[in-house]
């Protein structure tokens, strides 16, 4: 039955193991949308990686990040504000929709993009740093040194550096009409159409300084520059190209919710505890949870990567199924399906591949309809042996005694009787048994079984009076 189950995963995984060979048409005319509505954690930076490959492989003019957020961790904040400077294709990022806002983190990744522009009724500023607590810090360390990031990040872009330090020394908070007239963004405006009309227009240069330092700046297409240009991106016609939304994979909310602090530190805690259990009380599967959990919660305190983690689950899963196969538990393909389709969530096909989005949407769906097969498979072997297990033996001494039949002949005291369907020598236990008499088994010697009248043939003289 094992085997069954095993041959029938294997035709599975060669049946839905298909090459995609795309080819794919790139486009000049396109602007790539991205939404950013949560905390921003280490989910974000790999969200934004992965948005800025696809920006490459379809040729994007612009990446457009669309946020609402309320900050977050200061490490993903610098991760993402890098990824934005030494991004091939500029980024605009527009707090938006109206009403929104882009607090502490927000407000650096604002102030770190090629262009920024705001939304009516939005909110920027607020970035003074705050502990796990949410108590504010204020260790001159800490002020000065994230106070210099986000000066030298607007210098970078021809921003107010005044604004951009009163928004951690001060907590400024500025609105678009402020930020506008203060020279921290370039565009106000309400709806993304808009924004792009308002910058086909318009031209993005990066110029030298005086000083050898070079410095990013939203002018006029037809404005003459007087510095030496070193770089000019224009956005003659961006209001008619295509805009191309960013789709976010399962991977992201799955990263999402683990690099969240509180889920992360739940799952070390109980990672931890349940290894011990497991190791203590080897055979109940708690050790197996224990190390994933342990694994997840690494993978949230930035310990170890995504990529390696995925590289751990798919091992550690095909050596589990391979195991599964000599050993034939059921529990231990059931934890390498669980491995395997844990793989493939974090580990999305990358968009280097030069493959169409839609491509590599379906080799993500192929992988993950393969990992269910397996996690399916191998959750229905499970069941099917704890039931086996579960059952009464079909064959040997414990299924014969107590098993019911009738005597073939009379037995006085041998003779022969049908039992379970067979033909069996037989002695009687204690009185003659008549041919025909219900008869029940009592025990085995060999091939000679014990029986006794169910219902005596022979009943005591008392009885028939």
């Amino acid at each position: 039955m094992h085997r069954r189950y095993a041959h029938a995963a294997l035709i599975t995984v060669l049946a839905l193991s298909v090459t995609y060979s795309v080819v794919y048409a790139r486009s000049n005319d396109t602007v790539l949308l991205v939404n950013l509505d949560a905390a921003i954690t280490g989910a974000t930076t790999e969200m934004m990686e992965d948005a800025a490959r696809v920006a490459v492989n379809i040729d994007a003019r612009l990446i457009l990040v669309t946020a609402d957020t309320p900050g977050g961790e200061i490490n993903a904040v610098k991760d993402v504000m890098n990824l934005f400077e030494a991004s091939p294709i500029p980024v605009c990022f527009y707090v938006y929709p109206p009403g929104s806002s882009a607090w502490s983190g927000g407000t650096y990744l604002l102030v770190s993009s090629h262009v920024a522009a705001m939304s009516s009724g939005t909110s920027i500023g607020s970035a003074q740093p705050v502990q796990l607590t949410g108590e504010p810090i204020n260790d001159t360390k800490h002020i000065n040194a994230l106070s210099a990031l986000m000066v030298n990040h607007a210098a970078l872009h021809g921003r107010n550096k005044t604004a951009a330090r009163r928004f951690i020394t001060e907590n400024l908070n500025l609105g678009p009409e402020e930020a506008l007239r203060y020279g921290v963004v370039e565009v106000a405006a309400d709806d993304t159409q808009t924004l792009l009309d308002g910058l086909s227009g318009k031209a993005l240069v990066r110029t030298e300084t005086g000083v050898g330092t070079s410095v990013w700046r939203l002018v006029d297409a037809d404005e003459p520059v007087d510095e030496k240009i070193i770089t000019r991106i224009p956005f003659a016609g961006v209001g008619d190209a295509e805009v191309v939304e960013y789709a976010p994979s399962v991977q992201s909310w799955l990263l999402q919710l683990i690099y969240d602090p509180s889920v992360a530190s739940i799952l070390f805690t109980l990672g931890f505890y349940l290894l011990i259990i497991g190791l203590q009380t080897p055979g109940l599967g708690a050790e197996f949870v224990g190390a994933l959990f342990l694994l997840l919660s690494l993978m949230a305190f930035q310990v170890i990567g995504v990529e390696p983690l995925s590289l751990i689950l798919f091992t550690g899963g095909f050596v589990l199924v391979l195991a599964e196969l000599k050993m034939h538990t059921g529990f231990l393909g059931f934890a390498g399906g669980l491995c395997i389709l844990l793989g493939t969530l974090f580990l999305v096909p990358s968009p280097h591949w030069l493959l169409a989005p839609e491509a590599t949407r379906r080799i993500r769906n192929t992988l993950l309809g393969v990992s269910f097969v397996f996690f399916f498979v191998f959750g229905v072997l499970i069941y099917k042996v704890s039931k086996a297990r579960s059952l009464k033996a079909a064959t040997g001494e414990e299924v014969i005694i107590g098993s019911r039949g009738l005597a073939s002949t009379r037995l006085d005291p041998r003779g022969e009787v049908r039992v379970l369907g067979e033909h069996w020598r037989a002695r009687a236990e204690d009185a003659s048994i008549e041919a025909g008499a219900e008869v029940e088994v009592t025990g085995r010697e060999g091939l000679l079984l014990v029986v006794r009248a169910v219902k005596p043939s022979v009943q005591p003289e008392k009885e028939r009076r």
